[in-house]
């Protein structure tokens, strides 16, 4: 014991301690039951008591059970060991209950005759290197993500949910900007209440419209760190209050180009501002969402060139076979019935020699809705080339003649669709004035079941029929004969 009080006079001494309360690591001395023997600021802190009330305790007076038989246990391994012993702990501190991870060094002390005599305790906080260390972590795996074909919600609920694992006290989301730039919609919020999320989808952007709608407006970050008393949120005060949210930290989301695509949004429970850490993690965040956003943008607009009429927006002709050769393939499994439908448009030139191609694509513009509007969701319309158009009509009846009929049906619908006038405005100068042209369709159908026939078979037999009704006098219907087969 003699020693022992040697060796602590040496901690005692004023000038060692005042280090030692200047250190912001936590410090502390235990003789080999735990018993604690001294401690410095930092880690007063911790246990929320002054070091003369802890002094002559142990941890099983100051933190559970749970807790405390796990810090006697990494005693008893360093004093074992012999030397320094390292371990991490997430500890909640009593004087405001912030959690920290701290990498602790138990090191065992020995008095001048190599007699184990306690263990010096050293903590560290390596919270937020740790967390920048999982950070960098689960953005590399959003990066491989990237990489693959997945979906853009799944990327996005991704990068919100990695987010969250990073601090279970953040609740993320991403919302996403129309195409006219005008609401926020398409949220990406799996932690934050259905009800919440319903009453803000399509909200209008504007400054004081909440955290993401101002932040989307402006273009720049929006921190609150009161909802409850911030002017942006007064008008949804109620809605973040039944929600139980207490702040909220908005980062819009740029394209490369600048654009503002939508919003990166961090949710706290209770008031809360975030600190150096928490703005690069908004930052990043909103960055990897970007980039998410525009090579799903990328990829959709490479599809639409490659795949539809850039006039009409209707599938082409490349498209038309990927959609034909599924259609004959669920055919042969359903043993139903498909119909290709060929269609001209009679009396089309005249329109564009009298005023023009661009008179010429309002009218096509025009007879491609006109289609549309004639079939089902599962039909598809395409634009074939120039004035001709090809209709797929797939799932008939497994009966030839009942599904005969039903596309005879659907080509009439058409031919009276296609034969109504068209008002179409018409460029003099500065100003505008509407003419109205009369342009009418030969059509050409075939009914065919996937046996024995491939897709040029098919398209050569509805194009032969739309021939034969134009030279029959135009404005009519003709179903190939099979007969000629």
């Amino acid at each position: 014991m003699t020693k022992l009080i040697s060796t602590l006079s040496q901690v005692n001494d004023e000038r060692l301690r005042t280090i030692l309360q200047a250190i912001p690591d936590l410090i502390w001395l235990k003789d080999m039951n735990g018993v604690y023997l001294t401690c410095n600021h930092r880690f007063e802190q911790f246990f929320g008591a002054l070091e003369k009330d802890i002094i002559g305790h142990t941890d099983y007076d100051f933190v559970s059970k749970e807790l405390a038989d796990s810090f006697r246990e990494n005693d008893r391994i360093a004093m074992m060991k012999g030397g320094p012993s390292k371990n991490e702990e997430w500890v909640t501190f009593a004087d405001d209950g912030h959690q920290e991870l701290l990498e602790a060094t138990k090191t065992p002390l020995f008095d001048t005759e190599g007699q184990l005599i306690g263990v010096l305790g050293i903590s560290r906080d390596i919270t937020q290197r740790k967390r920048s260390e999982m950070y960098e972590k689960f953005r590399s795996s959003t990066l491989e993500l990237l990489a693959g074909d997945k979906p853009l919600a799944v990327i996005l609920e991704f990068i919100v949910r990695g987010v969250e694992q990073l601090n279970s006290a953040m609740f993320c989301s991403i919302l996403l900007l129309d195409e006219e730039g005008q609401h926020l919609g398409h949220g990406i919020a799996p932690s934050l209440p259905a009800f919440y999320n319903a009453a803000i989808d399509g909200i209008a952007i504007g400054v004081g419209v909440g955290s993401c709608g101002t932040a989307a407006y402006t273009g720049e970050r929006v921190i609150v760190e009161d909802i409850a008393t911030h002017p942006y949120w007064a008008p949804y005060k109620a809605l973040a209050a039944k929600a139980d949210l207490g702040a909220c930290w908005s980062e819009p989301i740029r394209s490369s180009f600048n654009q503002v695509l939508g919003t990166f949004a961090i949710y706290h429970k209770d008031k809360n501002y975030p600190s150096e850490a928490d703005i690069y993690v908004i930052e990043q965040s909103a960055h990897l969402a970007s980039i998410a956003i525009e090579r799903k943008l990328l990829e959709e607009k490479v599809r639409q060139l490659a795949f539809y009429d850039t006039l009409t927006n209707l599938p082409n002709r490349r498209l038309l076979k990927e959609r034909l050769s599924q259609a004959m393939s669920v055919s042969k499994r359903s043993q139903c019935y498909c119909a290709l439908i060929f269609l001209d448009l009679d009396n089309f030139k005249p329109i564009n020699d009298r005023y023009g191609h661009s008179t010429g694509d309002l009218l096509l513009i025009d007879a491609a809705k006109r289609l549309k509007r004639c079939v089902r969701e599962m039909d598809t319309v395409s634009r074939f080339g120039g004035d001709e158009f090809v209709v797929l009509l797939s799932e008939l009846d497994t009966d030839e003649s009942c599904a005969t009929e039903q596309a005879k049906l659907v080509a009439e619908k058409i031919l009276t669709a296609l034969s109504e006038p068209y008002v179409l405005k018409v460029s003099q100068g500065e100003y505008y004035s509407s003419v109205e042209h009369h342009c009418t369709a030969s059509i050409g159908v075939t009914v065919f079941l996937n046996q024995g026939i491939n897709q040029d078979d098919i398209l050569k037999q509805a194009d032969a029929a739309m021939y034969e009704a134009k030279e029959a006098g135009r404005n009519s219907i003709r179903f190939h004969d099979k007969s000629t087969d």
